[in-house]
């Protein structure tokens, strides 16, 4: 059976052939092969750019999730499930593990890398899908993941690999939570909601004095005229939803499902519901 980095090469050597298709389902053969039978820090043996990841498993993920951010390449969840699922096992709130990578502390940086990369990655997605709340939600995750190791937030001179990677890839997305942070919190304060739990869920269609700033994952910025807005947000991440779910004890504080009310309960518990009780 290949190895990983001779699929890795294949893929490669399929691409320069113009077989986009052919690349990237080895791409993802690749990782899978790299995860389960391989030692998933081994430096790639190859001289390779210094905004490129060393290890292997990190260059392989980072051509990866470059097909999905391609405009070229139309790579989405609908076109290329099996490729979109092996994508969100990597974003930073989902529950699956992967122990192989955090057996070690270089494991483990690395896994926070492809974290980060995978969350900024389905942000973007979801902004081509016009899916603001998704978008929205992906990319603070991505970023507050990032926010744990230094490194990828604030890169020391002379930095090389994963890391610089990771950090320019952030600096490339930021914008597009940035604007969407800004415009929805004045939004939210001018049709009068938030995540304090007293505004009705609804979504409206509104025609704003705003401008609405849509970056695609190519960089390209348009400029809407009405965007879809729910005015209540999560309580723990802020993803906007018409569908938010309730705390079953105040009966206030919204979530967007059972991760972010877990992971807020310790907090929430004392100020609205211990505390009012």
């Amino acid at each position: 059976m290949s190895s990983g980095v001779a699929i890795f090469q294949r893929a490669e050597g399929l691409y320069a052939q113009g077989n986009i298709q052919g690349a990237f389902d080895l791409y993802q053969t690749a990782v899978k092969k790299l995860l389960r039978d391989e030692n998933v820090i081994a430096k790639i043996p190859a001289i390779v750019p210094d905004d490129f990841p060393q290890e292997t498993l990190g260059a392989v993920w980072r051509n990866f999730v470059g097909f999905f951010r391609d405009p070229a390449m139309s790579f989405t969840q609908t076109s290329d499930p099996e490729a979109y699922k092996l994508l969100n096992s990597f974003r930073p709130s989902s529950e699956k593990s992967h122990t192989k990578l955090e057996k070690t502390s270089r494991g483990r940086v690395l896994l926070k890398g492809m974290q980060i990369t995978a969350g900024l990655t389905l942000g973007l997605l979801a902004w081509d899908n016009r899916d603001r709340p998704t978008a929205a939600k992906r990319y603070k995750e991505a970023l507050d993941l990032a926010a744990t190791h230094p490194h990828f937030t604030d890169l020391p001179p002379g930095t090389v690999g994963l890391e610089k990677w990771v950090y320019l890839d952030i600096q490339q997305v930021k914008p597009n939570l940035d604007h969407l942070v800004e415009n929805d919190t004045i939004h939210a304060q001018m049709l009068g909601g938030g995540t304090s739990g007293n505004a009705p869920n609804r979504k409206d269609v509104v025609e704003l004095p705003l401008p609405q700033m849509r970056y695609d994952k190519s960089g390209k910025v348009t400029v809407e005229g009405s965007v879809k807005f729910a005015t209540d947000a999560c309580a723990k991440c802020g993803k906007r939803d018409v569908k938010l779910m309730r705390c079953s004890l105040c009966k206030k504080a919204p979530y967007c499902g059972t991760e972010c009310q877990k992971a807020d309960w310790k907090v929430h518990k004392v100020a609205s519901c211990v505390g009012n009780a």
